[in-house]
């Protein structure tokens, strides 16, 4: 149950760091399109975290050759400083607000301020909005409003056996598979993404029960996060 080690970015990755309140550093990646932008989009990602250049795709459509997309590497994963599997989502949902409240974009008053998340990180996104004063819009993709077992990405029997002792006895050691099995996912796009997700160095696989207790909480909180929006909502 061992995860990555902290990655660094090549020498000709575009991207810089900002250091946060208690010192760590984040990792930010931009797309700016050549001939400017009119609005904002932060890619939003949870404790599992996100590669940017696996995102191109999402990244150009979003983009639409006018808008500016912003990708942060949550801390504890990818290239951002922080403990692999033992992160603090509240940190995680603090930072992204703290870094988009000094984006000069989101100031200016004359460009609009976007989030963009997908299956788990709508949660998270709901409640980065929820701590800005002024945002224009979420989008959400797959949010999970029903959680249904799944062959290969749900735990069995012994497992939460051996979860709920981790809980009680080492709740900081990173015990839980979030990329799940891919030899037993029969849906292949499914596979295949779990695949991913196994060789990626910038994601983060296994994670301790006090960050999916933590985690947790803030889906369970979606739901209400998005009765309370003063913006709009778009779900796909």
């Amino acid at each position: 149950m061992k995860n990555h080690v902290r990655q660094s970015p090549d020498n000709d990755e575009e991207g810089y760091f900002l250091t946060v309140r208690d010192g760590l550093k984040i990792f930010v990646s931009e797309h700016i399109p050549a001939g400017g932008s009119k609005n904002t989009i932060y890619i939003i990602s949870g404790v599992t975290g996100i590669n940017h250049n696996n995102e191109k795709d999402i990244i150009a459509l979003l983009s639409n050759s006018e808008n500016r997309v912003v990708v942060i590497h949550p801390r504890g994963t990818g290239y951002s400083e922080g403990t692999r599997g033992d992160v603090d989502p509240d940190a995680i949902i603090t930072d992204y607000s703290e870094i988009i409240k000094r984006d000069s974009f989101y100031s200016s008053g004359n460009k609009k301020i976007l989030l963009f998340g997908h299956s788990m990180s709508c949660a998270f996104a709901l409640e980065v909005a929820e701590k800005l004063p002024e945002v224009d819009g979420v989008i959400l993709v797959n949010p999970p409003l029903k959680l249904k077992p799944a062959r290969g990405m749900s735990p069995g029997l012994l497992n939460y056996f051996k979860y709920m002792g981790y809980f009680v006895f080492a709740p900081h050691t990173p015990v839980v598979n979030m990329a799940g099995d891919p030899s037993l996912i029969e849906n292949e796009s499914d596979r295949f993404e779990s695949e991913q997700r196994n060789n990626d160095p910038l994601l983060v696989k296994y994670f301790s029960m006090r960050c999916m207790a933590e985690s947790k909480k803030i889906m369970n909180a979606m739901l209400n996060n998005a009765r309370k929006a003063d913006f709009p909502l778009l779900m796909l």
